[in-house]
């Protein structure tokens, strides 16, 4: 006897899942709106700290992060279940926001740790 709720199952899943994508970006796209309208027009400085610097300096490295990431990272096929995976701009993508993340994640550890030897 077939399962018929299986397919059924999924594509609530998938359903779901573009409703969960649907909801991040809304949120996304409002926050960034909402900042730039918030924002105030002076030099952003914060008790002495430069945050509007600090803010663009971030965009920026990220920025550059994945594009040099992008370009270095590895087009060689991979074997997944069996099958060769050959698309050579999504094999890059893959390694793009991997490494950008891990680069990203080593920074913020290394900016706690001089932080916290700093005061």
């Amino acid at each position: 006897m077939p399962n018929i709720l299986s397919p059924l199952f999924a594509d609530i899943l998938l359903g779901l899942m573009y409703l969960m994508l649907a909801a991040a970006v809304g949120v996304t796209v409002f926050s960034v709106v909402r900042g730039f309208r918030n924002r105030r027009q002076g030099a952003d400085v914060v008790n002495g700290v430069p945050a509007g610097k600090i803010g663009w300096t971030v965009v920026a490295a990220l920025f550059l992060c994945l594009c040099l990431t992008f370009l270095f990272g590895s087009s060689a096929p991979v074997k997944t279940n069996g099958v060769w995976y050959a698309d050579t701009f999504w094999l890059k993508v893959a390694d793009m926001f991997i490494f950008t993340s891990i680069i990203f994640i080593l920074g913020c550890f290394v900016s706690a740790i001089v932080s916290r030897f700093r005061s």
